[in-house]
């Protein structure tokens, strides 16, 4: 359990960001949702920027504690292939966080803390959606940058070069959505493995410490998530008529979808574990 739990989380900070998948300005005109609206076409180099104004995951596995907190400036998601049943959608943005990790030695711990500038710390990686729901299919992603590190109780911060990859293969695609959209509109969480190979290395990943591939398992759930009503929204972006999506099993997930927008324009997660709030900042979505 301790394991699908550090899975989830890994899943939520580098993952989720990525669900709230779009939204436009429009001129900050407002649009009425329809009572059926189908899935969005997206073309190659439509992008979406937005501002994940705060995450935070804890947490432990195998006897090691750990917690971070942060953001993310500029995650912006750009369309790069549009060929086949699949969108191929790159990633990029700035993160800044701080984080503390207590690791046993012996009867003690070593209390390790730190901090990531966005100056010096980049995320990248890749999104796969499927057409038909932009269901989520695949996706990989890799922090790198410079680490501000401090093993506690020594009063000196160590700039330590490090590069994070994330790689995760779903067994069946995730159900961010079921088109089309409507009020009273119902559906379900399959069964779902995600295994995730993590790997975590200094001097820019020539170190590199792998982690065992993880597993974090979704049991079959009937009607999931929602969408019950309509509502309309202010974002960085503008003001938006929106369909609002959760999940029904403890309110964890919580997102505004846009028609006019082609996806959603704003993100509620919070989780046992961890938790991400994020919105559109901008786009060139038409």
């Amino acid at each position: 359990m301790k394991r699908k739990a550090i899975v989830g989380l890994l899943f939520c900070m580098l993952l989720i960001p990525t669900i709230i998948t779009s939204a436009n300005t429009i001129d900050n005109e407002k649009t009425t949702a329809n009572f059926n609206d189908d899935a969005p076409t997206w073309n190659e180099g439509n992008s979406w920027t937005f501002t994940v104004n705060d995450f935070w995951v804890e947490g432990s596995y195998e006897g090691i504690e750990t917690g971070m907190n942060g953001k993310i400036d500029d995650f912006q998601l750009t369309v790069s292939d549009t060929s086949g049943s699949s969108y191929t959608a790159d990633i990029t943005g700035k993160i800044s966080a701080s984080f503390n990790t207590l690791i046993p030695i012996g009867s003690s711990f070593l209390n390790i803390s730190g901090t990531l500038n966005p100056t010096w710390n980049r995320i990248t990686g890749t999104i796969i959606f499927g057409k038909s729901n932009l269901e989520i299919e695949d996706f990989d992603a890799v922090i790198t940058g410079i680490a501000r590190i401090k093993f506690n109780p020594i009063p000196i911060n160590f700039p330590i070069p490090i590069k994070i990859t994330a790689d995760s293969v779903f067994s069946t695609p995730f159900p961010t959505f079921n088109f089309p959209l409507h009020i009273l509109k119902f559906w379900n969480m399959p069964e779902l493995d995600i295994d995730t190979e993590v790997n975590i290395g200094g001097i820019f990943g020539l170190i590199k410490f792998p982690l065992p591939v993880m597993n974090v398992h979704y049991d079959w759930t009937p009607l999931a998530f929602s969408c019950l009503t309509q509502e309309n929204i202010n974002v960085e972006a503008g003001n938006f008529d929106t369909w609002k999506i959760q999940s029904l099993l403890f309110g964890y997930f919580k997102y505004w979808y846009a028609p006019s927008a082609g996806n959603i324009v704003q993100i509620e997660i919070n989780m046992p574990h961890g938790g991400i709030t994020a919105e559109l900042k901008s786009t060139n979505y038409v």
